[in-house]
């Protein structure tokens, strides 16, 4: 179909770009780029920022890749489930913590 071959991964991409490009329009050009101009071995942190920005995605179609929609779907939604109990305790022992220093107890 028309979304085959080239056209695909391109309007993939494009989306994947929209979708973080705010974010990703300042963390690059506002931070990084000063960053990799003011260091010495800067002309490696556009690298290392593209793989950290792409290995996410790449890992996410792996994981659809491998087990298949369904499966990978439910993995994820365990996963987050996982991860939200973890951060709700996080963010407990932190409002304790900060109540107990702010407090003096």
């Amino acid at each position: 179909g028309t979304w085959g071959g080239l056209l695909g991964p391109l309007a993939l991409g494009g989306v994947y770009g929209l979708a973080f490009c705010p974010t990703l329009f300042w963390l690059f050009f506002g931070l990084l780029l000063p960053l990799a101009l003011a260091s010495p071995l800067g002309f490696l942190l556009p690298g290392v920022f593209a793989l950290g920005t792409g290995l996410p995605l790449g890992l996410l179609l792996l994981l659809f890749a491998r087990l298949g929609r369904g499966q990978a779907l439910k993995g994820m939604r365990h996963l987050g489930s996982a991860l939200l109990r973890g951060a709700g305790g996080v963010f407990v022992v932190l409002g304790i913590l900060d109540t107990v220093l702010y407090w003096n107890l």
